[in-house]
């Protein structure tokens, strides 16, 4: 509803339940497709309606009170944001979904081999996904795979891609892609919509940080530049075994993971009441199974801060209830069972530590990863956000996650990380946006800040400017590829049932391919013995 007179200021005022029923919907859709698409009739139906069920309830529940609280809490009044905000959200919505190759219209980075190959099998084979080795045509990947009869199934956490593929399966690939990258900006729409209620009001800044929020790497990248050093590996994987990615790298290579992952860190930041946080956060699982360790401090947060502080009695009623135990539980079922069929994926595990060469080498790499990706933005945010428990969970959460470590590059690290990342990414974001309201008053009062505030800001600004090298060097690669028209590696597999063989270095993609997509066996599994279609 459009509200205001004068043509200048008017707002849109969208209710909370609105959009958290949008929301709700756009991470529940995609598991409910998979839980009919995947699972044998008397497992998929009931499951389908199960999560369709919880998600009408947990809409019409978002707007009340935790049990023992008297008056409602802000987070549930309606947005009002101005028209222009409104419109400007979508159209960057759109543009950065675009940009960052959803969908494959634009120079996409390399990850993109696998997600076009993704949703390319997702369209044209039947579900679930099962590959016979005797398709492979190229030798090299033969060598590689080492089988030419057989099947293996394919496992991946490709929930984001099933409404895209239900869509191609009906229309036809182009207009898959197009769905896919018009779902994303709908994604990144509605978590700007979350930012600007959390911070207060729309601002200019929040789809900035959206797109460019990263860590101080172009220090490192700088120092590498003139004295290079065995360990540097990209701008982001400047010590061995850790690395927290930028925003627009994230978007750019697994936004199937991130987009519902940062949608999900807002909703549970501005929820009133625990009472579905086995839906709401529980999803996760179904989009990025590392992001889940993440996003659980994140929800232990909520639970116990100040706003739904309760006693014990209380908490142990909302936390406790049929949504959260059944819903949780259905969704470590449908997809633990699913993951675990392919469980070598994971790799080498353990404290960090163990795979360097000595403990004080650790020591070395640990803290200057943590003065390069942590210290920098935690102490930006500090004076004003010092007393915010989700800023505390955050900071503790980054300080903590790189200490262990999954898969050989640290998967863990990389994608547990982005919850906390990206609630210092709002935080930000609204730091600036104050900012520029205090200076609007300062103006209006014909008043200066003191020297101390002037210092202390500009710090923030430079600051500021540096963490976002990683996502305009990401953002420049894109852009001037596609310019001088770059050839991009988005169809070096082309289908995982026949890796492609069309260019000579398809040797990497097979490799991951293997350890990552093809399962071998996979009817010894409990997912595909008992519950996947036959």
């Amino acid at each position: 509803m459009i509200t205001n007179k004068t043509k200048e200021k008017k707002t849109v005022k969208i209710p909370f339940r609105l959009w958290y029923a949008l929301t709700t919907g756009f991470l529940v859709i995609p598991v409910i497709i998979f839980c009919a698409g995947y699972l044998r009739w008397y497992f998929g139906i009931p499951l389908a309606v199960l999560f369709a069920a919880f998600s009408v309830y947990a809409v019409i529940d978002c707007t009340k009170y935790a049990a023992g609280k008297t008056q409602l809490l802000e987070n549930a009044s309606d947005f009002v944001i101005p028209l222009k905000y409104l419109m400007g959200f979508a159209v960057f919505a759109l543009f950065l979904s675009y940009f960052s190759g959803v969908g494959e219209f634009i120079y996409s980075l390399q990850d993109h081999a696998f997600r076009r190959a993704t949703l390319s099998d997702l369209i044209s084979y039947r579900w679930p996904v099962i590959f016979d080795y005797s398709t492979q045509t190229n030798p090299k990947v033969i060598e590689i795979l080492g089988k030419t009869s057989g099947k293996a199934a394919f496992i991946y956490y490709y929930t984001y891609w099933m409404p895209a593929a239900l869509f191609g399966k009906m229309f036809g690939r182009t207009s898959a892609d197009i769905f896919l990258m018009l779902w994303n900006a709908v994604g990144i729409f509605l978590t700007l919509l979350g930012m600007a209620k959390i911070n207060g009001r729309a601002c200019v800044t929040q789809p900035i940080f959206y797109m460019f929020f990263g860590g101080l790497d172009a220090i490192p990248t700088v120092i590498h530049s003139v004295v290079e050093y065995p360990y540097w590996t990209s701008i982001e994987g400047y010590v061995p075994n850790m690395a927290y990615y930028c925003n627009m790298s994230e978007l750019a290579n697994v936004f199937h993971q991130c987009v519902p992952c940062f949608l999900i860190a807002v909703l549970v930041m501005l929820s009133v009441n625990t009472r579905t946080f086995g839906l709401t956060g529980g999803l996760l699982f179904a989009y990025s199974p590392f992001g889940v360790f993440g996003i659980l401090p994140v929800i232990l947060t909520a639970v116990f801060r100040k706003e739904m502080r309760q006693d014990v009695k209380s908490t142990l009623k909302d936390l406790f209830t049929p949504a959260n135990i059944i819903c949780a539980a259905a969704l470590l079922f449908v997809y633990g069972s699913f993951y675990t069929a392919n469980a070598g994926v994971v790799g080498q595990t353990g404290f960090t530590w163990e795979y360097f060469s000595s403990f004080g080498f650790f020591i070395i790499c640990y803290l200057c990863f943590l003065l390069i990706d942590v210290i920098p933005v935690t102490a930006i945010l500090f004076k004003r956000y010092r007393k915010n428990p989700f800023y505390i969970c955050a900071a503790v959460s980054l300080i903590m996650i790189p200490l262990y470590m999954m898969s050989w590059v640290n998967d863990f690290a990389m994608r547990a990380s982005m919850p906390a990342r990206f609630i210092m990414c709002v935080f930000l974001a609204g730091l600036f946006k104050d900012l520029y309201d205090e200076d609007a008053k300062l103006i209006a009062a014909k008043k200066k800040r003191s020297c101390k505030e002037t210092a202390g800001l500009v710090f923030a600004i430079l600051a500021t400017i540096l963490m976002m090298f990683p996502g305009f060097v990401n953002a420049y690669l894109i852009a001037g590829s596609q310019a001088i028209g770059y050839l991009d590696r988005k169809e070096m597999v082309g289908s995982f049932g026949n890796i492609n063989n069309a260019y000579d270095d398809t040797i990497e993609y097979a490799l991951v391919a293997k350890k990552q997509f093809h399962t071998d066996n996979y009817m010894d599994t409990f997912f595909y013995r008992y519950m996947a279609k036959q």
